[in-house]
């Protein structure tokens, strides 16, 4: 890992993250060995204490004092006036600590999600932080109600920093007892809606998919664009960010078409969004007229006709599906059903489309999307994979990341520094999860790729900015 830091200059830090070497971190220390990074703090109910690799069981070594709060650096306590007054000071290591919150679901509905980040969080402490580094993990419970408690139990923890909460009615009711204390949040949800200085989102956005891939469609040409989405109010954020990806683009947006969540409902969107029946009918027509003549080139041309099913072009070269799973395979199914030749309309899609199994349904082969780059994750992911004997979700990384900025900005000299103006440096972090940087109303910016579907797995057509510098917002 290598560390760029100039504090003379607030807002001018690049941090490099590796999730595999560390090697001439600037004011730094690996963690692990006799000097591990600590990830408990104060024994609670809603807490979770994970105990580093290495540390002295009970009564084999010394023991770290709990923690019920974070002690001043001295305590004076009055006596009777006859006594003289004695002087308390905490432990030089105590004194030290930088506590940072990570607020996530350990329990509930949500308690999986929470555990993955948890352990994409462990991961970073061991590699990253130093000795005065401590991981405050606080269970959220996966409601806004739980939520609330976690920052307000955060803030009498005596933290610096909170990572989290994932969900977007979490954060909500979460920030306000953070920005009350004075601190700032930086969550894992990606709805616009609830970032604001001080609460900044780490979650990638569709709206940065799509602005990403919607620009690079149009740099090759493609003009008019058409999209499928499901209802409600995802969708309506699709729409909206296509709209405005379209018109920077110099597109124009020719069909917005909801679909259903049923087979035959997303086959009655597309059957719309193609013109199929217009196209349908007017080969027909063709077809009739050519049947009552008798002439040679008459008799050729409907020839022709009798191998189409349709007549004329869709009214789009490209085509956004805002869809993932089965709801993906079904939509991209009917694209044949319904003549649209996907040979002569460019698909786009979403950062999920990176899984291996997407160009199983051959009209999504040579499709294009937008993801955070592939390779800077993939150390991560065996790492993870080899330490939980499981694969991380997609989340985990954006986890990895932001512990690991906390403990990088957390050990410098001079204290943490957790300022605002810090954390919205315009020359960004990059992380496992690829390059990103936080803004000033609470959004965050990512540097993405665009990919191409193949039969097994993509390719890179169009790779991610290495830096944030010359970059057009």
């Amino acid at each position: 890992m290598t560390l760029f830091s100039d504090f003379s200059r607030l807002g001018a830090i690049f941090v490099c993250i590796s999730a595999m070497s560390l090697t001439g971190c600037q004011d730094t220390a690996t963690g692990g060995g006799g000097n591990g990074p600590v990830l408990s703090g104060a024994a609670s109910a809603s807490r979770v204490e994970t105990p580093l690799p290495g540390d002295p069981a009970p009564g084999e070594g010394p023991q770290t004092p709990p923690l019920a709060e974070t002690p001043p650096p001295s305590v004076e306590v009055g006596t009777a006036p006859a006594q003289e007054n004695i002087l308390l000071t905490p432990p030089e290591n105590l004194r030290n600590q930088v506590r940072v919150a990570l607020l996530v679901p350990l329990s509930g509905e949500r308690s999986a999600v929470g555990k993955a980040l948890l352990d994409a969080a462990t991961l970073a402490v061991f590699d990253i932080a130093d000795g005065n580094f401590v991981l405050v993990p606080i269970d959220t419970k996966g409601t806004a109600e739980g939520a609330a408690a976690a920052a307000e139990e955060a803030v009498s923890a005596g933290v610096k920093l909170v990572i989290g909460p994932v969900f977007s009615e979490s954060v909500s009711a979460a920030a306000p007892s953070i920005l009350d204390a004075g601190l700032n949040m930086l969550a894992f949800s990606n709805n616009r809606a609830v970032s604001e200085p001080g609460v900044y989102l780490s979650g990638l956005s569709p709206e940065a998919q799509i602005e990403r891939v919607v620009t690079y469609a149009a740099g090759r040409g493609l003009r008019r664009i058409g999209v499928l989405v499901p209802p409600g109010p995802f969708g309506l954020r699709v729409t909206d960010a296509l709209r405005g990806a379209a018109a920077s683009g110099g597109m124009e947006v020719t069909r917005i078409q909801e679909y259903g969540n049923s087979p035959d409902e997303i086959a009655a969107s597309v059957r719309t969004i193609s013109d199929y029946d217009d196209r349908r009918a007017a080969l027909l027509q063709q077809r009739k007229e050519l049947e009552g003549r008798e002439d040679e080139g008459s008799r050729r041309a409907l020839a022709r006709l009798e191998i189409l099913e349709t007549i004329g072009p869709v009214p789009f070269d490209a085509l956004l599906v805002a869809a993932s799973g089965p709801e993906l395979i079904n939509a991209a199914a009917q694209l044949g059903n319904y003549d649209i030749d996907t040979k002569r309309t460019r698909i786009l899609g979403m950062s999920d489309w990176i899984a291996e199994d997407t160009g199983r349904e051959p009209s999504l082969v040579g499709a294009w999307f937008a993801t955070p780059p592939v390779r800077a994750a993939e150390d991560f992911a065996v790492k993870f994979r080899n330490m939980y004997e499981a694969p991380p979700p997609a989340i985990a990384a954006s986890a990895y990341d932001l512990v690991a900025l906390a403990a990088i900005l957390g050990s410098q000299e001079g204290g943490p520094r957790f300022d605002r103006e810090t954390l919205t440096s315009e020359t960004g972090f990059a992380g496992v999860g690829g390059l990103f940087r936080l803004r000033d109303n609470g959004l965050s910016e990512r540097s993405l790729e665009v990919r191409e579907v193949r039969q097994r797995g993509s390719r890179v057509i169009d790779k991610a900015r290495e830096s944030f510098e010359n970059l057009t917002n």
